[in-house]
């Protein structure tokens, strides 16, 4: 058995961990842990066998089938050789399968790696080996498989690519079906509470993706808080959304947290107003999980009244998401629409999953990500006097709780010197500028890579396309920094947008847009450059825009 702690960085730079007393009171005196057991397995010796676990279009998977499934994946890679630490990588689209595959991977001992759908050849490749990843689930479409396919040469490590919806396939492929043959009953092999149990990587948006190593007590922690304080969970709730699972928002909504609280969840295919409507309805969705992107389209979309005529919402009792600013604009009219607020949240992969958010507030405040989730803290710190900011003035977050960052160190990718300084005096730093308000509320602005830093200002992107989006001539933005021309301001904020049809580029338009932002930003914040473009903006496949391109070019 390999000593997985050799590939994460030394001890000495781990942030402190806080485990709350409830988690410490659950775990009891066991040193040793099955994350499967604990999420999944619980629910047969708890009576949930024939209950709902996963809905999925038209298909219903109950928690009997999800244990059976994932025993015989821990079984099939048992048979394969996969042995206790062993990375094990997944690929998959949103299906059932992909969350009985997570299960399947946790039972036989093995950490889970997913594998971000996005990716391409160099990211699926550099992860897999930086990992060390032993065998890989992949989905058989084209889309999901191709680039997997085209990785396979250069894997060094992983011997066996498991694939669904194929059959004729030859080594290193082996046809998912040949899982199905295998005993669905598994004795879980436990791993020590204090050494790793999953490994998420970054999406990769600033480089190649950093592997965020998370202890077994870790992710035991969030998703006991996450579900308890943040969706508050009960047995009849149903968790629903488009984010890939093999991602790690999707993956802690999919493939986590709901099981722990014997709810439900409804994966998506992928986001489209349509299924908003239809799979609330269908599945008796209670708490919608999304990108702000997601509301936005909802509210934009010309049909919306007939939706809501046609459709029966009253399952759904909270909407929440994160990822980028909502915005205070997008939260009025989602509650003027719809009669409830969004409850904006704030995670990252560093951390597992949610670690601030306005449902743990004492009442959701439109633009706010509210408070920290309990069992965290959190600080605002001045970059350049590391002093706390007083209320209003805008730093870098610090936090601290029962998650935390300790990076995957794998001489194929050392540290660089931002990740070096992402632990500083036991607390995390991610990288989020924030502010807060009198009340505690505290308010994203900008990561630090999209920050704009203007004649002295720190100026979020966020806080300009919100109010630009609404302009009826734009159909999409971005904001970004660039180097002033003059050399005076250190950078000037650039607006690039994409025109609804109907609408030309024209010096007179862009005097009413800046005509028109006046009316709701202050006039540092206004974009001197603005530059219009024709084809759509560099997006994630969850619809976050993707700054860095636009800076690239």
């Amino acid at each position: 058995m390999e000593d997985v702690l050799k590939y994460v960085v030394a001890k000495e730079t781990w942030p402190e961990i806080i485990i709350p007393d409830e988690i410490k009171s659950y775990i009891g005196d066991r040193t040793e842990l099955n994350l499967a057991e604990e999420i999944l397995d619980r629910n047969i010796e708890y009576g949930r066998a024939r209950k709902v676990a996963i809905y999925f279009e038209d298909r219903r998977v109950t928690y009997r089938d999800l244990y059976r499934l994932s025993n015989k994946v821990a079984n099939f890679l048992k048979n394969l050789g996969i042995e206790k630490y062993d990375r094990v990588g997944f690929r998959v689209r949103n299906m059932p399968e992909a969350v009985a595959i997570n299960f399947g991977i946790m039972k036989a001992g093995a950490i889970p790696v997913p594998l971000n759908p996005m990716w391409a050849k160099k990211e699926i490749v550099h992860v897999s080996n930086n990992a060390e990843v032993k065998a890989i689930f992949v989905t058989g479409d084209d889309k999901t498989f191709g680039a997997v396919k085209e990785s396979a040469p250069e894997l060094q490590t992983a011997k066996n690519i498991i694939v669904t919806e194929r059959e004729d396939l030859e080594d290193p492929f082996v046809p998912f079906n040949e899982v199905y043959k295998e005993s669905a009953s598994f004795e879980p092999v436990r791993l020590e509470v204090g050494k790793p149990a999953v490994v998420l990587y970054t999406s990769g948006t600033t480089g190649l993706p950093k592997g965020c190593v998370h202890f077994v007590e870790n992710v035991l922690s969030a998703v006991y808080l996450v579900g308890k304080y943040v969706w508050k969970l009960m047995e009849d709730d149903v968790v629903g959304g488009p984010a890939p699972v093999s991602f790690a928002m999707g993956y802690g909504n999919g493939c986590l947290v709901p099981y722990f609280h014997g709810a439900a969840t409804s994966i998506w295919p992928g986001f489209s107003v349509d299924n908003f409507f239809r799979f609330v309805e269908e599945h008796g969705i209670t708490v919608f999980s999304s990108l702000p992107t997601a509301y936005r389209i909802i509210l934009a979309n010309p049909k919306l009244q007939e939706y809501k005529e046609k459709y029966d919402l009253s399952s759904l009792r909270l909407c929440t998401g994160g990822g980028e600013a909502l915005g205070a604009e997008t939260a009025k009219r989602w509650m003027d629409e719809f009669g409830m607020p969004i409850y904006e949240s704030l995670g990252a992969t560093e951390m597992v999953h949610i670690c601030i958010s306005n449902t743990c507030a004492p009442q959701p405040v439109a633009g706010s990500i509210g408070w920290p989730v309990p069992g965290f803290v959190a600080r605002i710190i001045d970059p350049e006097t590391k002093e706390e900011c007083k209320p209003g003035e805008v730093g870098n977050l610090y936090i601290k709780g029962p998650t935390g960052i300790r990076y995957w160190n794998h001489p194929t990718r050392p540290l660089d010197e931002k990740q070096k300084k992402s632990v500083i005096d036991g607390w995390n730093v991610l990288g989020d500028f924030v502010r807060k308000d009198e009340n505690g509320y505290i308010y994203f602005v900008s990561r630090d890579d999209d920050l704009i830093k203007s004649s002295g200002y720190r100026i979020g992107p966020d806080e300009i396309e919100q109010p630009l989006s609404q302009h009826p001539a734009v159909e999409e933005c971005g904001v970004i920094g660039v180097p002033d021309p003059e050399g005076i301001r250190g950078q000037v904020v650039k607006a690039v947008i994409r025109l609804k049809a109907g609408y030309e580029p024209s010096d007179e338009l862009k005097k009413e847009i800046l005509a028109f932002l006046e009316k709701h930003i202050a006039k540092y914040k206004l974009p001197r450059i603005i530059e219009f473009r024709e084809e759509p903006l560099p997006r994630t496949a969850t619809g976050k825009l993707l700054r860095r391109f636009l800076k690239e070019e």
